[in-house]
């Protein structure tokens, strides 16, 4: 039968950089299950040294060492590890408990390590601190025990192992002499059927319990003394060898262990008791009719995912003061990572809207020009239709005025700009004035960039009231309105977001009612459509020249011709004559027929028309017509109209949901010619090379920071180490812990996302560098952070795992 501890010739040394120290010296020795052993000696005699080899906590130089039969000279770390599970339960002089841990929870933790469910352990930790007097405190904190009560936790935890080695190294320190007697007293009773071994400098308070006596002295044991007990812990009289003065029913029986090793199956064994012993053989019985008794010591299985889990929750929560600081560590970096994620998009975005259209002025990125599919006219439900789509934001139903714009003069400057409706703005944007109350009103928005900001700046309020006149950008025609049109209000600098500006550079933009845009249009439509004009059978084309003026001046049915035009006719004799006017554009045909009423010269032009003489040749080439004849030539109706976007990076889905309602959509960040010159490829990877970088510097940054907060958990880890968890096992918990940490921290800034974006918390800033985010992004930013928290685990597993579990467990004790 195989002893539990064998030792033969065993030596340990310690080696430093110039130095090698002996721990022990060529030890033999055999420790049997039932012994309750002391080894006791002076300072630096080697009896922890011993202690911690017996333990597995430190490995040996030479000899060797058999535990249950099975040779320990190969043991790798994880043989180790699974000897420490499988075996040893320690008990240590600081208790070495988990101070933010409860009584339940320190004892519950070496059981979850050995593989057993959370409900499995229940029954049997409310057994072990009921035996160890601790009923009281079962959901106390540690760290608010006594001495003693701790010591009466570390054997508790000891005991919930159901390891048949208990080892204790200085158990009573640090204990007053009651507590103390408790303590030895505990593992006396457990020592019936268990190999106990304690580390003492005070013998006389082991005395009273132990079966054997070990003294050290210079790394040798110099006394090895057995003392017999009966199970009532009487020693018994060496005169008495028989134990005739013990009924024999009192001696104790002999113990055998039955264990799995990796060869199979062993036993090991001892007797507690000689006096029973030696009667046996007096009466020639055998163990097997002696009642011997057997206990299988169970292989501990693999520690549970769901434990690793619920370690990892637990500590995430259960120090306040680390929780804070690394929530606010991974905040930080959430937010970092986030806002370096969102700079590059924006960087990124820009690049790729680096471009021209030759056709259209403004070619904003969040802009689509929009056409019914049959090119006929836009109605109302149209319009509600395209509003109504999501992500769409406004509309502008005069699509010609963004592009071609307006300009009118104030005193010596002029302000050009494009043209708005006035639904897209509100009263909270004015600098001056107020919002138009009729519809020949119209507000002026100027921004730095803009050529007429510091004249309009400068004049600021006085400016409200002021009649100005509405003329084409290139102040070739000015447009004919039925009441005057006044400045209502001024935006001056507008701290609108650049999504909501819609001002070019070096412009500024008009705001004006439905009715004036509406006006505009019909006026833009003419400046873009052919016409032919036919007097009295002679027909002109206007191909490129526009054909037709309006002007309230002329009669409804009537039309001024220049004297030009009279020779048309016979004897030049124009006047009551008819003349026929046709328009085309690439949207519509139209026709008119009128009677000639007046003749213009440069003499009557003034007093007929109100145009200058000496801009009389700018229009001798047209004819000038009533305005309500004017309309039907040209107002037909939208047949193109621009729609601005709330997000354009969500235009792929925009441009569907209008496809599929029938209307042909053009995007402009899609028509945009290439400025980069071919090299767009090569921006995107520097940009995503500058976003490595970042990353890469942050992750140090962060590791290091999260390291010096994380070695407060060191001696936690340790712990587990020496408690016979696996490096998997700490892995995992430690994943579980900073994983759990990075969901929070990036929670609470996608909380944060959630709240500007709706509007709840209104940081402009904020809301602009988060507009180019998609929830794709989101979802690629959350598995940086996911891969930052694993490769910040494992490298701070590894340092942990760099040092033997007693090295690593005497630098943080």
């Amino acid at each position: 039968m195989a002893h539990t501890i064998e030792l033969r010739k065993v030596s340990k040394y310690y080696a430093s950089e110039d130095s090698v120290s002996m721990g022990f010296n060529r030890v033999d020795l055999e420790l049997d299950i039932g012994e309750f052993v002391a080894i006791t000696g002076e300072s630096g005699s080697g009896k922890s040294t011993l202690l911690n080899v017996i333990s597995g906590l430190d490995t040996y130089e030479e000899g060797e060492m058999f535990v249950c039969g099975e040779d320990t000279s190969a043991y790798g770390t994880e043989d180790y590890e699974r000897y420490r599970k499988t075996y040893i339960g320690n008990i240590f002089q600081d208790f070495n408990l988990i101070n933010s841990y409860t009584v339940y929870q320190n004892i519950e933790l070496v059981m979850l390590l050995s593989g057993k469910k959370a409900s499995e352990c229940r029954d049997r930790v409310h057994e072990l601190i009921d035996l160890v007097g601790l009923s009281k405190y079962r959901r106390t904190k540690v760290s608010r025990l006594s001495g003693g009560q701790k010591q009466r936790v570390a054997i508790a935890r000891a005991l919930a192992k159901d390891a048949p080695i208990i080892v204790a190294d200085e158990p009573t320190g640090n204990l007053d002499s009651a507590s103390a007697e408790i303590v030895m007293e505990t593992l006396s009773r457990v020592s019936h059927d268990k190999l106990v071994v304690v580390v003492t400098h005070n013998y006389e308070q082991a005395e009273p319990y132990v079966t054997r006596k070990l003294t050290m002295h210079d790394g040798r044991i110099i006394e090895d003394k057995k003392i017999s007990r009966n199970r009532a812990g009487e020693v018994i009289d060496p005169d008495d060898p028989y134990g005739l003065g013990e009924s024999l029913d009192n001696a104790a029986a002999p113990v055998e262990f039955e264990v799995e090793t990796q060869e199979g199956t062993g036993t090991t064994g001892g007797r507690v008791g000689r006096a029973a012993r030696n009667a046996e053989k007096e009466a020639g019985k055998s163990s097997k009719s002696s009642g011997t008794k057997k206990n299988k010591v169970p292989k501990p299985g693999r520690m549970r995912k769901s434990s690793e889990i619920r370690l990892g929750v637990r500590n995430t929560f259960n120090l306040p003061a680390k929780f804070i600081l690394l929530f606010i560590v991974y905040f930080f970096v959430s937010t970092a990572v986030l806002g370096q994620y969102a700079t590059t998009k924006n960087s990124m975005h820009q690049e790729e809207l680096l471009g021209t259209n030759p056709y259209f002025t403004n070619s904003s990125s969040d802009r689509v020009v929009v056409k019914k599919a049959d090119e006929t006219a836009f109605t109302d439900a149209d319009f509600t239709a395209i509003e109504n789509t999501p992500n769409i934001k406004n509309i502008v139903r005069n699509d010609l005025a963004i592009d071609t714009g307006v300009s009118f003069a104030i005193q010596d400057f002029y302000v050009d700009g494009s043209v708005y409706p006035t639904s897209m703005i509100d009263e909270s944007m004015l600098t001056y004035g107020h919002m138009p109350e009729n519809d020949y009103e119209i507000v002026v928005n100027t921004n730095s960039s803009s050529d007429a900001f510091f004249s309009i700046s400068n004049l600021g309020e006085s400016l409200i009231g002021t009649e100005v006149e509405l003329q084409d950008m290139g102040q070739m025609q000015v447009y004919d309105f039925d009441q005057p049109i006044t400045i209502a209000g001024i935006i001056i600098d507008s701290e609108l977001s650049e999504d909501e500006d819609y001002s070019l550079y070096g412009y500024s933009t008009v705001y004006v009612s439905d009715k004036v845009s509406n006006e505009l249009m019909i006026a833009m439509m003419a400046t873009s459509s052919k016409s032919v004009l036919n007097f009295g059978g002679t027909k002109v084309a206007n191909d490129y020249d526009r054909g037709v003026y309006e002007s309230t001046k002329v009669p409804e049915g009537k039309a001024y011709i220049f004297e030009d035009q009279a020779y048309y006719y016979k004897d030049a004799k124009a006047e009551g004559k008819d003349i026929g006017i046709s328009v085309n554009n690439r949207f519509f045909e139209s026709s008119v027929d009128l009677k000639v009423d007046k003749v213009l010269t440069a003499k009557n032009i003034k007093s007929l028309l109100g145009i200058k003489p000496e801009n009389y040749d700018m229009y001798y080439s047209c004819v000038f017509i009533n305005d309500k004849d004017f309309d039907k030539l040209f107002d037909k109706g939208y047949f193109q109209i621009s729609a601005f976007m709330e997000n354009e990076t969500q235009s792929a889905d925009t441009l569907t949901a209008l496809n599929d309602a029938g209307y042909t959509t053009l995007a402009m960040k899609d028509s945009l010619s290439d400025m980069t010159g071919g090299y767009s490829f090569v921006l995107q990877m520097l940009t995503y090379g500058r976003l490595l970088l970042e990353f890469v510097i942050l992750f140090y940054i962060a590791y290091a920071v999260i390291r010096l907060i994380m070695r407060s958990r060191n001696s936690y880890y340790s712990t587990l180490r020496i408690l016979g968890a696996t490096k998997s096992n700490t892995d995992s918990i430690l994943r579980v812990e900073l994983l759990l940490m990075m969901l929070l921290a990036y929670g609470t800034d996608i909380a944060f996302v959630v709240l500007v974006k709706r509007g709840y918390i209104k940081i402009d800033a904020v809301n602009k560098l988060l507009y180019y985010l998609t929830p794709i992004d989101y979802g690629i930013l959350g598995l940086l952070l996911l891969l930052m928290s694993l490769l910040i685990a494992a490298r701070y597993s590894r340092k942990i795992f760099t040092k033997s579990a007693m090295k690593a467990f005497r630098e943080e004790a």
